[in-house]
């Protein structure tokens, strides 16, 4: 559209708002209401071009700055706008090579189990090696990852790639292997999703108890299909972990609603469990909860000994962070298996002896685990 003789730039913005309100009302279509939305991107000659080509590549980064506000936004160009556009841009044709390329890797962090002192599952992480040598990392890419529209490819290959793994640890060193895999809820809303994991279930002879999905809480958002999806799951034996639990969404009523086996605590919560009184009773409340509920319970990014401290009395958590194990490559995966008890020994026994006597008998019990 071309807004003529604008007095100001006050004057372009009301008209982009006033385009977007219109959007707002609902079209009446045979009968029915079709709502439709629309984002705009705005830009102002000659301040940001005098041919109509760079108008419209300004107008066009507006675009992707209104869509990234929410979508149903007004933006008007700005000279930051064109080299963000550009970055992603460059961004996602890299993403597309990389799938082409196999310049993708997965890396594998341990969760360890308090009750059994052994490491029970690895999550599995996304990594993008460059054609540099770098390693880009997933906040740098996966965003644009899900903009674009490759998340479910890259999803798929991810799904791929970490049932073929969890089936050479199953069938050599790691009989009991666990592993979790990331799924967007993009993924999650495609109807072959469910079959897509039986597939490949079946194709690397890998026992489904073997993998465990793992959800953000935006799941929460996309309605009765990814219940439905969700439920699929559950009944093919397939475990489903909820990430980033006490933040954004999460309410106890998903707790209630979703098929899920284990709630992983966002780690805005147990960055001050050792320091903040509420972050503690927060803590405890919800693995109380979660025990009566029959949920496992992880807290992620344990990182320091005062956390680790802090959740050592409970016995039924089972604990990840940097603390205990970064990220590691398949191939190292059971030779930490095999040194996380010793880690975890090494870990009880630092814990302050005064600090931890206050509490009595479970002092006592840490130090037996010990």
């Amino acid at each position: 559209m071309v807004y003529e003789d604008a007095a100001s730039d006050t004057v372009v913005h009301d008209a982009g708002r006033r385009l977007v309100g219109i959007f707002d009302r609902p079209l009446l279509i045979d009968g029915r209401e079709v709502l439709v939305r629309a984002s705009v991107g705005a830009s102002l000659y000659p301040n940001h071009g005098s041919q109509a080509e760079d108008l419209l590549s300004a107008a066009d980064a507006a675009l992707f700055q209104a869509k990234a506000l929410g979508r149903s936004q007004l933006a008007i160009f700005t000279p930051e706008l064109l080299a963000t556009a550009t970055r992603k841009f460059t961004i996602e044709q890299g993403l597309r090579r990389a799938v082409e390329q196999n310049e993708f890797e997965l890396v594998f962090q341990p969760e360890i189990s308090l009750d059994s002192m052994e490491m029970v599952l690895v999550e599995s992480l996304l990594r993008w090696r460059l054609p540099d040598g770098r390693q880009a990392p997933p906040a740098e890419f996966l965003p644009i990852t899900e903009e674009s529209g490759l998340i479910i490819e890259v999803g798929n290959w991810v799904l791929r790639k970490a049932i073929e793994t969890a089936s050479q640890w199953h069938h050599g060193e790691w009989p009991e292997a666990r592993v979790a895999i990331n799924v967007s809820p993009r993924q999650l809303l495609d109807p072959d999703f469910v079959d897509r994991v039986q597939d490949l279930l079946r194709e690397f002879d890998l026992p489904p108890r073997c993998i465990e999905l793992e959800l953000t809480e935006s799941v929460l958002q996309t309605g009765p299909m990814t219940l439905d999806a969700l439920r699929r799951l559950r009944a093919h034996d397939i475990a489903i972990a909820l990430d980033d639990f006490g933040t954004g969404y999460s309410s106890l009523a998903s707790l209630e609603n979703l098929p899920l086996t284990r709630i992983k605590l966002d780690r805005s919560l147990i960055a001050s469990i050792d320091s903040n009184t509420r972050s503690a009773a927060i803590t405890t409340a919800l693995i109380g909860l979660c025990k009566g509920l029959g949920l496992e319970i992880t807290a992620e990014g344990i990182e320091r000994p005062e956390q680790f401290a802090a959740l050592a009395q409970h016995r039924s958590m089972h604990l990840q962070g940097y603390l205990i194990s970064k990220p590691i490559a398949a191939d190292l995966v059971v030779q930490v298996k095999r040194v996380i008890p010793h880690i975890l020994h090494d870990l009880l026994l630092s814990i302050p002896a005064p600090r931890a006597e206050a509490k009595g008998e479970d002092f006592a019990r840490l130090r037996s685990m010990a």
